[in-house]
């Protein structure tokens, strides 16, 4: 009797707990049913279809984005006129690439001369993971997806291994750490440096890599996209803790990905053994120096897709200890691996079935059906400016620079009062969920974040909100700027 391939099923049903728990067709989430970063995409993506230029505020242009995904997104959107159906098309997307992940990567270890039942632990475990860091909304199966066919080409032919790590870096830019990892091993231990043709062949990613560089320098004024731009503006190379704030947080997905994350750098202990592979030890050296350069370069926090290179790195780690103390039942392994997802999407599906806990939505409601139909046009927002944004549908400037523009980035690297930017954009309301009061004055600042290391704009406001939206915990408050001459007394 044929062995079945419980991956098939456990993958499938998960699908399905995910597509019910985002309320994509019900519920209480039907307006935005991913996470608030995904809306920068789209309402930039809204905005590039139907005003022809990149713009999240319709005032300044933005790259704060990954390219490829920011272009697949614009292309569904431009030909689907009901968001639920594009919601639909976002999400098994998302499904599909994660899919077929798993096949390039089950290929290309069988390729590698690994057993069939590793290759599709590996690849099974790696599938799971690349679902997990994208079911909300962002671009991380797309970028595994053109990850595995990278490798997959590598020793097939060098120009689609060229243009497929292209791909994968525009879908998401940190992979360069990777292939500079990677290909500094092929150089240097596998001695190619020495092979002029491999050289020739090779140098057309980097040629690429420049070409988009040089692009963006062009249009945007900065090589990189904004929302990283903006997140490192301090120039002193300082160990930042909040990188870390994940290992303390109570939620179940940091939880799990503590777990992860823990388990990566214990095999860290390995790096120099000959129990590890070579892929390994790169995935492991790529994951240790992008948590690395993320301390030492930003004090804001990740977010879950940011420990995406973890859905490459974790698999392969378990394999080579696996094999390492001769445990044979892989098959059992892989099934056990399918039934933890399972099991807890079910779980998180009865626990959140709409219950109304986004709050963020549910708070971006409250301001829409607010200042919806007012006659104010420009608004002004740090954090959570993605669904308010969206569902307001009017101009509203980005004030932590991470789709903002370069105004916004330069006010932030000076650390100019916040009321510069009202001024200059003739902003009539701003929201923000973060005050500080003392004797009735109201101390703000952007970006909010919670670091000494962060360049601010600050301002004293003198007057109350005119409008305070909450949610649970949660709250943002509304300062009218028209009606008030002024945002402070100076």
């Amino acid at each position: 009797m044929k062995n079945i391939n419980y991956f098939y099923i456990f993958f499938s049903v998960c699908c399905l707990l995910i597509f019910l728990r985002l309320e994509i067709i019900f519920g209480s989430d039907i307006k935005a049913p991913f996470t608030d970063d995904f809306y920068y995409y789209l309402t930039t993506a809204k905005n590039f279809v139907n005003y022809g230029y990149l713009s999240f505020d319709k005032i300044s242009l933005t790259n704060g984005f990954q390219p490829l995904w920011f272009i697949y997104i614009s292309i569904i959107y431009f030909f689907t006129n009901n968001n639920i159906f594009f919601n639909i098309i976002i999400i098994l997307s998302i499904f599909i690439f994660s899919f077929l992940s798993y096949f390039n990567f089950k290929d290309f270890f069988i390729n590698q001369k690994y057993k069939k039942n590793e290759s599709e632990l590996i690849s099974s475990f790696i599938c799971f993971l690349s679902l997990f860091f994208s079911k909300n909304g962002m671009e991380i199966a797309l970028a595994i997806y053109f990850f595995s066919l990278s490798l997959k080409f590598y020793n097939i032919n060098l120009t689609f291994f060229c243009l497929l790590s292209f791909f994968t870096f525009l879908s998401r830019l940190e992979f360069l750490i990777f292939y500079f990892v990677f290909l500094s091993n092929e150089f240097f231990f596998n001695k190619k440096i020495f092979n002029k043709v491999y050289l020739l062949r090779i140098s057309f990613l980097p040629l690429l890599i420049l070409i988009y560089l040089l692009l963006n320098f062009y249009y945007f004024g900065y090589p990189l996209p904004e929302s990283g731009i903006a997140k490192s503006l301090q120039k002193k190379l300082i160990f930042n803790k909040e990188t870390f704030l994940f290992l303390f947080s109570e939620s179940f997905g940091m939880r799990f990905i503590s777990l992860l994350f823990i388990f990566n750098f214990a095999g860290l202990i390995l790096i120099f053994s000959k129990n590890l592979t070579s892929l390994t030890k790169i995935l492991l050296i790529t994951t240790f120096l992008f948590f690395l350069s993320n301390s030492l370069r930003s004090p804001w926090p990740l977010w879950t897709w940011h420990f995406f290179f973890l859905s490459i790195s974790t698999p392969l780690l378990l394999n080579d200890l696996l094999h390492l103390v001769k445990f044979r039942y892989l098959n059992t392994v892989k099934n056990l691996i399918g039934i933890f997802f399972l099991v807890s999407y079910s779980y998180l599906l009865i626990l959140n079935l709409n219950i109304k806990n986004d709050h963020i939505l549910n708070i971006a409601e409250k301001i829409e059906n607010y200042y919806g139909n007012s006659e104010y046009k420009t608004f002004a927002m740090g954090d959570m400016a993605g669904k308010v944004s969206y569902l307001l549908d009017k101009k509203l400037i980005q004030l932590e620079g991470l789709v903002g523009g370069k105004k916004v980035i330069n006010k932030i690297k000076k650390e100019e009062r916040l009321c510069t930017i009202f001024k200059e954009f003739d902003v009539d309301i701003y929201l923000t969920s973060k005050i500080r009061i003392k004797n009735d004055i109201y101390y703000v600042e952007e970006p909010s974040q919670d670091s000494t290391n962060v360049k601010k704009m600050r301002e004293q406001i003198y007057y109350d909100p005119e409008k305070i939206f909450k949610s649970a915990n949660l709250y943002v408050y509304a300062f009218n700027l028209k009606k008030n001459k002024f945002c402070s007394k100076n």
